[in-house]
């Protein structure tokens, strides 16, 4: 019952997340408000914005369900493994790879206009990047667990870091647009940086008694510590 309640509990965060990206992406498509012109633009002032809106607008339905399905999958993973740190974790990536894609992505190639960087695939490369090198440095057989699951699911978008030429050569892009690798690559780092830096919060590999060797770590309070053998043999008998 425990169980079932923490999952649904790890559901909640990213179901408002998923249902604020789709209300503005509805509301972008039925009055054409353009919402791209938000996008983040790199080393722009005005484009600085796009660090925080960056997630939250989509270019079309194709673009946005290849959004949803990893980050309710991805998500909900950190929030259920990860629940004392997956506020910090998922607000860190959100801000640092957005403000990461402005500081260093390129601008676009056409003179005349200006690069818009749109879409929460980023956040989803660092929920898998997080995911995967936590499980990793931790050392426990739950979250290795975790790793593998998300290297199965989602190992193929690691080629998505890479520039569109790379891409294409070996044909992983399928569609003609331009694509954020930028936003991939920043976002992987950023949760691979997030994995190393909260390494020591939340679920840790377990310790048992009999792996303590260090006489100074007994406890010579207890009064069985303090027992000889001949004492041990008088009270047998």
């Amino acid at each position: 019952m425990k169980n079932e309640s923490g999952f649904l509990s790890s559901l909640l965060f990213p179901l408002l997340t998923l249902l604020i990206i789709w209300i503005s992406f509805y509301l972008d498509q039925h009055f054409k408000l353009h919402a791209f012109h938000y996008g983040l633009i790199p080393r722009d002032l005005i484009g600085l914005v796009g660090i925080f809106t960056m997630p939250f607008i989509h270019g079309d339905v194709f673009h946005i369900l290849s959004n949803t399905f990893p980050f309710l999958i991805l998500a909900t993973l950190l929030n259920y493994n990860y629940n004392e740190i997956a506020k910090q974790v998922s607000i860190g990536i959100y801000l640092l790879s957005g403000f990461l894609v402005w500081s260093f992505a390129d601008l676009d190639s056409i003179p005349t206009s200006k690069s818009f960087h749109i879409g929460a695939s980023g956040v989803i490369y660092g929920l898998s990047g997080f995911l995967f090198f936590s499980g990793i440095i931790r050392k426990r057989k739950d979250l290795f667990a975790i790793s593998l699951l998300v290297t199965f699911l989602y190992g193929t978008i690691i080629w998505g870091i890479f520039p569109e030429n790379f891409q294409k050569a070996i044909n992983y892009i399928q569609k003609t647009e331009k694509v954020s690798w930028e936003g991939h690559l920043f976002g992987f780092l950023s949760g691979t940086l997030f994995a190393f830096l909260y390494r020591k919060k939340g679920k840790q590999i377990p310790s048992y008694s009999w792996e303590i060797n260090n006489d100074d770590d007994i406890d010579e309070s207890n009064p069985y510590w303090l027992i000889n053998d001949s004492e041990e043999k008088e009270s047998e008998k």
